[in-house]
């Protein structure tokens, strides 16, 4: 378990090899979220990522509250996967393996002090990228893990103090996203003892669960089948839902969910990314936050887009 806050101890020279990091915050009642995501091409010798925050007032990375998401940095020397100080000045380091975590930024105006730590165990999800692109499951680790973020961020004159549950995931293997399929990664935690993380596959508006977590009393259970309905679409992304979820053990849950505070993301080539803040209700009358990201080829979002007929953002709020 101590590996997964390494590299891979046996990478391939497939020049796509990819190892990646992401962390979720977000502060609800100002509609805001945000994110620390950085990945490595260490055969192209790049380093990727960087943060992003965003609310509800701009929806591109030229409009948004803030988007420092550098495509090209080198890999700086010595550098750790969750050990290293990149370029753009993120800075990341291990306080506790797989359970805490330091994230700094200071740069641009703009400053982020955030420590993340685990509420509970990784959970594995080899499935993610293999259903959404077609790459082999050969080599591949993907993980997802509950936690809370905690500490401030400092931007337009004000800092705001960040106090939420988070998710985190990392991943290693080769990633090719020209091939990627439309569907859509989202997560809600409520307490520590009720959250999900899904994984939705399809071409239509309803779409089928192909992976992820339920816990619920405290206990966690990896997916087995679901699926997402009654799905109502805005011009670019699902902003409302119902989610029906079946797990190992047995048990099934069904949520409603509405999202927003959308952001066009655009870090894959040929493909779109529409990342939103999201809020979920559970049967048992909890709700929590978490992110939706919906994702398709971008020749289907093109079209999808400019069909609509209305300039970006949409005012639908």
């Amino acid at each position: 378990m101590e590996a997964l806050d390494q590299f891979c101890p046996h990478p391939t020279g497939d020049p796509y090899w990819n190892e990646s990091a992401w962390f979720n915050f977000s502060i609800p009642q100002k509609r805001l979220i945000g994110m620390i995501y950085y990945f490595f091409r260490p055969n192209m010798r790049l380093l990727m990522g960087g943060p992003v925050i965003w609310d509800d007032s701009g929806s591109l990375r030229g409009n948004c509250l803030f988007y420092d998401w550098h495509h090209i940095q080198p890999i700086p020397e010595g550098a750790g996967k969750f050990d290293f100080t990149a370029h753009n000045s993120l800075r990341v380091s291990v306080v506790e393996p797989r359970k805490r975590y330091r994230l700094r930024y200071d740069d641009c105006g703009v400053t982020l002090d955030l420590t993340w730590s685990a509420i509970e165990e990784p959970h594995h999800f080899l499935g993610m990228e293999i259903e959404a692109t077609g790459m082999s499951a050969a080599n591949r680790m993907h993980f997802e893990q509950m936690g809370r973020v905690t500490g401030t961020v400092a931007l337009q004159g004000e800092t705001l103090a960040v106090d939420c549950f988070s998710l985190r995931d990392s991943s290693w293997g080769v990633r090719q996203i020209d091939g990627v399929k439309r569907g859509s990664y989202f997560w809600a935690i409520a307490d520590a003892n009720t959250a999900f993380h899904a994984q939705t596959m399809g071409e239509g508006a309803d779409q089928t669960v192909i992976g992820g977590f339920l816990k619920l009393d405290g206990k966690m259970g990896t997916l087995v089948g679901g699926r997402r309905f009654n799905t109502r679409l805005n011009a670019v992304t699902a902003r409302s839902f119902d989610l029906l979820l079946e797990d190992d053990k047995g048990r099934s849950a069904k949520l409603s969910l509405r999202s927003c505070s959308d952001l066009l993301v655009d870090f894959y080539p040929r493909c779109q990314v529409v990342w939103s803040l999201l809020t979920a209700n559970f049967e048992n009358g909890t709700a929590g936050w978490g992110d939706l990201q919906e994702f398709q080829p971008l020749e289907q979002f093109r079209r999808m887009a400019r069909a609509n007929g209305r300039p970006w953002p949409c005012a639908d709020r």
